[in-house]
């Protein structure tokens, strides 16, 4: 592929059998949980941790959604 190659085109081509992830460009954390998920599937204690580690953001969200919807978004 050249420097104007279509990166969504490239996921498309990839032949059956090939499962492909992608994340944005300079969003290791994203990576990062995508590979401890992918481990995560042959390994209980890390599953374990994995599930704490999204409890965690799920309730980060839910109080950053809630603080939203109590100040507004100017405030926010």
């Amino acid at each position: 592929m050249g420097p104007r190659a279509d990166p969504p085109a490239a996921r498309r081509q990839m032949p059956r059998g090939v499962p492909v992830a992608t994340v944005a460009v300079g969003n290791a954390a994203n990576a990062g949980l995508l590979a401890a998920r992918i481990l995560a599937a042959s390994d209980a204690e890390l599953q374990g941790r994995v599930l704490e580690q999204q409890a965690r953001m799920e309730a980060e969200v839910l109080a950053k959604a809630e603080r939203l919807e109590a100040d507004g978004w100017r405030a926010y």
